[in-house]
């Protein structure tokens, strides 16, 4: 058997050697595919496998696999759609404020601005504490600066970044960004764009929905929005614009204390049938993004996920440092409440009838899926 083999990447030829990672095969090559956890857990480096033996090592998701695990049987073609070049920008945090009881809204002013698409996201580290991957989103009026990030991040009991928000890390802290990442970006298209978030995936989902309202204008929008109860819907002032905008089916959801026009239960309560022509994006705790990409397996739908995994790295030697001579005190006012307008949510006809069917019929995967009490993308 031949150790080496033919690897085409994006139309670009690279001799490759059998066993190697996709990843590492088109670095041999000079081409870099996107990635980077390099674990499996990101999603940023799924490709699609063209032509060719490539072992996905348990990664494959129809025609695509997770390029830092699959690796080289033989002469092979993959391609991946092209992203900005991941870059690094400082910045400062501008404004924190109160969305929720555990969520709060950061705004972070950078240097110079980044070049991404709706949907990635970036490693954030506020000076003196270990980064975290958190989601760019757009304010809830719809609008947005290129010169500013804006974060939803959810506080987590004894996290060591979330709960400093507001008072170590407050407004002038410094912070350092790297990135973009990520492959649940919104793409072109014209079919029916299927968005469902759970807790504080709310922020990527936002910002693909109005990004799609903006430059995609022909497309039909199915909007899930879930929380835990109804003090965590956070997000109602953005539903609320996107029913202003002509969005007819947009549904908010909470666990506990639903009442009308809130639903009671889980987004898979009331995820409508989903086929071929449906574009599907999903953000939020594993067990939710899991069910929908299940979901819409089953219906071949195409979809873009986005789990919120806990962030686990700790404090390092420097950082530590870095805290001890900085005064950590709260600085009052910083965190000011976020009003919560009245939101009605709009069920289209024929999308709000899929949606009850199923959940009338007691869909299998809506019934098993784990609550969603997950925090956001990376844990305090």
């Amino acid at each position: 058997m031949a150790s080496t083999c033919n690897l085409i990447v994006n139309g670009h030829a690279i001799k490759a050697n059998v066993g190697e990672t996709l990843v590492d095969a088109a670095l041999g090559g000079w081409t870099v595919i996107p990635h980077d956890c390099c674990s499996g857990q990101c999603e940023t480096c799924r490709v699609t496998v063209v032509a060719g033996n490539v072992d996905d090592q348990g990664t494959g998701d129809g025609r695509t696999v997770l390029a830092c695990t699959a690796t080289i049987d033989g002469d092979a073609e993959i391609e991946f759609d092209e992203v900005p070049r991941i870059a690094k920008r400082s910045g400062e945090v501008a404004e924190i404020a109160r969305l929720a009881p555990d969520v709060v809204e950061v705004v972070v002013t950078l240097n110079e601005p980044f070049d991404y698409r709706a949907g990635q996201y970036f490693n954030v580290k506020f000076s003196g504490f270990p980064g975290r991957d958190l989601s760019p989103t757009v304010r809830a009026d719809g609008t947005w600066n290129p010169r500013e990030l804006v974060f939803h991040i959810r506080r987590y009991p004894g996290g060591l970044v979330s709960t400093q928000i507001g008072s170590t890390i407050g407004i002038g802290h410094r912070v350092h960004v790297r990135g973009p990442f990520g492959q649940a970006f919104l793409r072109e298209g014209d079919g029916p764009i299927v968005l469902i978030s759970g807790g504080t995936g709310w922020a990527p989902i936002w910002s693909v929905a109005a990004e799609a309202r903006r430059s995609q204008r022909h497309r039909d929008l199915f909007v899930i929005a879930g929380a835990r109860d109804p003090a965590s819907l956070y997000m109602r002032q953005s539903l609320e614009w996107l029913t202003d905008d002509g969005v007819r089916d947009v549904i908010a959801t909470t666990q506990i204390g639903a009442s009308r026009p809130i639903l009671a239960g889980l987004p898979t309560h009331y995820l409508p049938s989903l086929g071929l022509e449906d574009t599907v994006y999903v953000a939020g705790p594993p067990g939710l993004v899991d069910a929908i990409k299940t979901n819409a397996r089953d219906g071949r739908a195409r979809c873009y996920a986005d789990p919120f995994l806990p962030g686990v790295q700790k404090l390092s030697m420097i950082d530590r440092m870095r805290q001890m001579l900085r005064r950590p005190d709260a600085v009052p006012g910083l965190v000011r409440p976020a009003a919560t307008p009245a939101y009605e949510p709009v069920l289209g006809e024929d999308r709000s009838r899929q949606a009850a069917a199923l959940r009338m019929q007691g869909n299998a995967i809506s019934r098993t899926a784990p609550p969603q009490d997950e925090p956001s993308r990376s844990r305090g």
